[in-house]
């Protein structure tokens, strides 16, 4: 019998938001295209190409929208852990670049860590997770540096707010994601999962929402 894939992802709440707008967009499209084809084909070309150019903008909102809800979680099945993460770590689009950058969805990318091979669990803020970090961390402080130093005070103020995963495995290696948003129960019944496969993990939270479940899972287990 194939093992249970205990998950967690966005809340439902930011899911059931996110198909409402991506329901809009879509109609919004269909809509544009339609009138598109409509003014192309009664010679008023402008009017076409706008449509045509609205119809692009909306496709891409649908994406980035998909992409920054539905693009990601964290499970643990078959005695591994499964990271599905944007390939930046930290946000749904490209992190470098202008204004048009932020319009281009991040890839995304899954990493998979056998449970026996971690020894520590952080759920945070990134100073948070700074502060109670190994040498594995080192990782984490390199791939934060270009946002804390980030001419845009926005995207600063965001990485230093947003809630963390991040896990360290025996071979001094860590592995990171966004998980602002997500399900914090869903968040700590993975966490559940991993302790009960591997007692000697190292959990430690700084969010009191995340906390609350922490005290409930303790009591679960002893």
């Amino acid at each position: 019998m194939a093992e249970k894939t205990v998950r967690a992802t966005a809340d439902s709440l930011i899911r059931r938001k996110a198909m409402t707008v991506i329901l809009i967009f879509t109609l919004l499209t269909l809509f544009s295209i339609t009138m598109a084809i409509y003014d192309i084909s009664t010679g008023a070309i402008l009017y076409g190409a706008l449509f045509g150019v609205a119809a692009l903008i909306f496709v891409v909102l649908i994406l980035l929208k998909i992409n920054s809800v539905f693009g990601t979680y964290i499970a643990v099945k078959n005695d591994k852990l499964y990271i599905k993460s944007w390939v930046n770590d930290f946000l749904p689009y490209e992190a470098d670049g202008g204004f048009l950058s932020d319009l281009k969805p991040s890839k995304t990318k899954l990493t998979e860590i056998p449970v026996e091979d971690i020894t520590n669990v952080f759920v945070g803020t990134k100073d948070f997770i700074k502060r109670n970090a190994t040498i594995a961390g080192k990782k984490l402080a390199r791939t934060l540096y270009p946002y804390e130093h980030s001419s845009k005070k926005s995207r600063k103020r965001l990485i230093s707010a947003i809630d963390l995963f991040y896990v360290e495995t025996v071979d001094d290696e860590c592995s990171f994601m966004c998980v602002h948003g997500y399900n914090a129960k869903a968040v700590v019944d993975v966490i559940g999962t991993l302790y009960r496969l591997n007692p000697d993990i190292y959990v430690k939270v700084n969010s009191r929402e995340y906390k609350k479940y922490i005290r409930e899972l303790q009591t679960e287990t002893n």
